[in-house]
C-alpha cells in the first residue's frame, strides 16, 4: 500500500508581518513551520505504514522553506518526498489542489492524508479538491481510521455538536485528519540522520500538466484603515453612565 501525505509550510504566528514602501509584504523575517494539522496526518500515515506494511510519500508545493517540513516528515519515518517550489503564495485552493493532484498521479497512492485545514488560511478545501481532481472518495474531520480485512477503510468522522459518525470507504481515498487523532512523535537522531539519505524529488511547475491555470495575482496590499482611538471615561458609576449616554446620543446617534 502507498500512502501520500500533503504537507504545507506556514508562517509562524510570531513572525512580524509588515508592508514595505512599495506595498509588498516584507518576507525577509518570516519563519516557517509545519502546519500543525499536517503533523497529525504524517504521524497517522507512519503508524498505518507500520501496521499494514505500507510506504509513505510526503508532498509539498510552496516556498523553499517547505523543504524543512518535508525533511521533518522523512525524519519521522516517511519513505520519500516530493517538492514543487512555488515562489508566489498559492492562496487559491483549487490551484493548490490541481498542482498536488498532478504530482500524485504517477505515484498512484492508495490513500492520501492531509490536515483538515491550514493554520494560515483555514479554508479546509485542498484535501477534498485533490480527491475531486483524482476521482477518489473523500472523508473529512477524521478522528479514527482502520483498514479492514477486505481493504475497506473504517473511518470515524467528527461532526458538529460533539457528534460522530462511522463510515466505510473503498480505496483509493482522501482523508482530512483532525487534531487529537494521535500524538505526533519527535524525530529521533537516527531518523534525522536517515532523512538526509532519503529521496527528495524536486519538480517544477513547468513539469506538471496543469493546463492554463495561473497563479493568483495579488494586485495590492494595504493596511486596514485606522480607527478612532478608544475614549476612556473616568469617574463614579453615575458619572460614567451619564457621559456614556450623552456620547451615544450626540456622537454615535445610537439613542
Amino acid at each position: 500500500m502507498r500512502i501520500a501525505v500533503l504537507m504545507k509550510a506556514v508562517v509562524e504566528p510570531e513572525s512580524r508581518i509588515g508592508l514595505g514602501s512599495d506595498g509588498e509584504v516584507q518576507c525577509a523575517n518570516f519563519r516557517y513551520e509545519l502546519n500543525e494539522y499536517d503533523l497529525y496526518a504524517v504521524e497517522e500515515a507512519i503508524r498505518m505504514a507500520e501496521l499494514y506494511d505500507a510506504e509513505v510519500t510526503v508532498v509539498s508545493a510552496g516556498p523553499e522553506e517547505a523543504v524543512q517540513s518535508l525533511r521533518k516528515g522523512l525524519a519521522m519515518g516517511a519513505t520519500d518526498a516530493i517538492f514543487v517550489p512555488v515562489e508566489e503564495s498559492m492562496g487559491d485552493a483549487f490551484l493548490s489542489a490541481e498542482v498536488l493532484a498532478d504530482v500524485l498521479k504517477p505515484v498512484q497512492p492508495d490513500l492520501i492524508l492531509s490536515g483538515v485545514e491550514s493554520n494560515d488560511l483555514g479554508g479546509s478545501q485542498v484535501g477534498v479538491l485533490v480527491a475531486e481532481q483524482l476521482g477518489y472518495v473523500a472523508a473529512t474531520m477524521v478522528i479514527s481510521v482502520k483498514v479492514g480485512n477486505d481493504g475497506v477503510l473504517n473511518v470515524r468522522r467528527e461532526l458538529e455538536g460533539g457528534n460522530f459518525v462511522d463510515v466505510d470507504l473503498p480505496m483509493p481515498a482522501v482523508l482530512t485528519i483532525q487534531t487529537g487523532l494521535n500524538e505526533p512523535r519527535y524525530p529521533s537522531l537516527k531518523g534525522i540522520m536517515a532523512a538526509k539519505r532519503k529521496d527528495l524529488v524536486r519538480l517544477e511547475l513547468s513539469d506538471l500538466d496543469i493546463g492554463d491555470s495561473q497563479l493568483v495575482e495579488t494586485i495590492e496590499y494595504s493596511y486596514p484603515p485606522r480607527r478612532e482611538r478608544a475614549q476612556m471615561i473616568e469617574g463614579s458609576s453615575e458619572a460614567i453612565a451619564s457621559e456614556l449616554v450623552s456620547l451615544l446620543r450626540a456622537k454615535d446617534k445610537v439613542l
